[in-house]
């Protein structure tokens, strides 16, 4: 049973390990494997979380490590995506921008006010799903290359731009009301 309860934190571990290595299958071309590889990893995902809940051990090593798990995969695919080229630099640039101000901000919110939750707003949940779909229809469009494909992923990627760039403005605008506030008290 003590082993089980390590079940969610070996998932999570998992997906930190994967990420080098969904790079690489990339860089050697082979994006089939890579795109199962994200598709079974991105499960982890899920259950991680789930058995969490299921075996009572959500917490601790979890709230910290699942979410930069999450990140590190991403910004690992969307930086070796954009290497290659698949998705267009501009965007790599923006979503690592936005992450960057998100990253910097908080950090000046903890020092200087002592903030310590950080609550993912609507907005940036929607753009880390469009960030995540083009991640995964640019896979898929660089397996199989159906026209069709080139289309969903295009409408990804201004989906995508669209939510990073309000998200960011966003958390901008979030930030400086939780600093307004803090001054205030």
């Amino acid at each position: 049973m003590r082993l089980l309860k390590l079940l969610p934190n070996i998932l999570t571990g998992t997906r930190l390990v994967a990420s080098p290595i969904l790079a690489w299958l990339l860089l050697m071309g082979r994006s089939r494997e890579a795109l199962v590889s994200v598709l079974l990893v991105s499960i982890t995902d899920w259950f991680d979380g789930y058995s969490a809940r299921k075996l009572g051990v959500a917490g601790g090593f979890g709230v910290i490590f699942d979410p930069l798990a999450d990140k590190t995969m991403l910004v690992t695919l969307f930086v070796t995506l954009g290497y290659l080229r698949i998705i267009p630099r501009w965007m790599l640039y923006m979503a690592i921008g936005r992450d960057g101000i998100i990253l910097l901000g908080s950090v000046l919110l903890r020092i200087f006010r002592g903030v310590r939750k950080f609550t993912p707003s609507i907005l940036g949940k929607l753009s880390t799903f469009f960030q995540i779909m083009l991640v995964l229809l640019s896979l898929v469009y660089a397996t199989f290359t159906l026209a069709f494909l080139h289309d969903l992923k295009w409408a990804a990627l201004a989906l995508s731009a669209l939510f990073t760039g309000l998200s960011g403005i966003d958390y901008i605008r979030r930030g400086i009301d939780m600093t307004r506030r803090l001054r205030s008290h």
